[in-house]
């Protein structure tokens, strides 16, 4: 049989500057195990999507992203065949949908998965044009991502984003969003309105209802807080795995909607993406994400 073809598209400076450094070791593991496997280091923002953009039809037989949230954003935004197999080696700070999926985190272990793994379909939503596997979201959240984007925070850390989310909190906007699903579902005068394919936001607020990447389907929570007082509380409900459905939030899921608001922002997978309303909906083929496999016998 052919070896297979491994592309590994990669952001040198993740994880403070290691991925330059683990890349060439997957390559390694790659070929040690009979793959053929190339990397395309990024240089800039947008590198990722491009070079993911100019794969050939059935040139690799699977992809994997080297970096964080925003690199691997990238790649499904740049693939023309969303059938082709992609992963991730997470090197980012939240590196959500790894610890979703348990990636290994280990060049070694990744290279196993990649020839020896099983296939998730992931419905890929899009928002205003922009694709996405994980998240995207408007109002006070959002407000939090472009402080951090804005203060250049979003990369050093979790410890660097304490300063601009306490920004957004002292500074707390009046706006509020609201959101029409395409069932015709209705919610209004909302604090933040989050659209998920994860059960968890920021990889330790734990989201409440049956929410898996494979299911198809948005799911939509609306946070009605209007106060400070009401956004700790809803949070600290969060973190202790006992926020639920009514006072705290809405729930629903979908394959459209649109949110509406007074111009503010939204984000989309931890960047920010532009300015309200945001129109999203499911793409019709799903993402093929290599996973490990699973022993039949383990709950999902």
């Amino acid at each position: 049989m052919p070896a297979p073809r491994i592309l590994i598209i990669a952001n040198p400076i993740a994880g403070g500057h290691r991925g330059s450094k683990v890349s060439p070791l997957l390559r390694e593991a790659l070929v040690e195990r009979g793959a053929a496997a190339e990397i395309a280091y990024t240089a800039a923002s947008g590198d990722a999507e491009r070079r993911a953009a100019a794969m050939g039809p059935g040139e690799f037989d699977a992809v994997v992203a080297v970096g964080g949230d925003g690199t691997l954003n990238e790649v499904v935004n740049g693939l023309s065949d969303l059938t082709t197999p992609l992963t991730v080696l997470p090197m980012g700070t939240g590196n959500v949908l790894a610890r979703a999926l348990h990636l290994p985190r280990q060049p070694a272990q990744l290279a196993d998965m990649l020839l020896d793994g099983a296939v998730c379909r992931a419905a890929v939503g899009v928002a205003n044009g922009r694709r996405f596997l994980q998240f995207c979201s408007a109002g006070l959240d959002a407000r939090m991502v472009a402080r951090l984007e804005a203060a250049g925070s979003r990369t050093l850390g979790r410890r660097k984003w304490l300063g601009p989310i306490l920004h957004t909190i002292r500074h707390w906007p009046t706006e509020r969003v609201s959101f029409t699903t395409a069932e015709g579902e209705q919610h209004r005068d909302l604090g933040s309105v989050l659209v998920t394919r994860i059960d968890n936001y920021a990889t330790i607020l734990k989201l409440p209802g049956e929410i898996a990447i494979d299911d198809g389907v948005l799911h939509v929570f609306g946070f009605p807080q209007r106060t400070r007082f009401q956004f700790a509380r809803a949070t600290l409900r969060a973190l202790f795995r006992r926020l639920r459905p009514g006072r705290d939030v809405v729930h629903c899921a979908t394959r459209g909607l649109r949110i509406d608001g007074e111009g503010g922002p939204w984000q989309l997978d931890g960047d920010v993406g532009g300015r309200l309303p945001l129109d999203i909906t499911v793409l019709p083929t799903p993402a093929h994400l290599l996973v490990p496999r699973r022993d039949p016998a383990t709950p999902r």
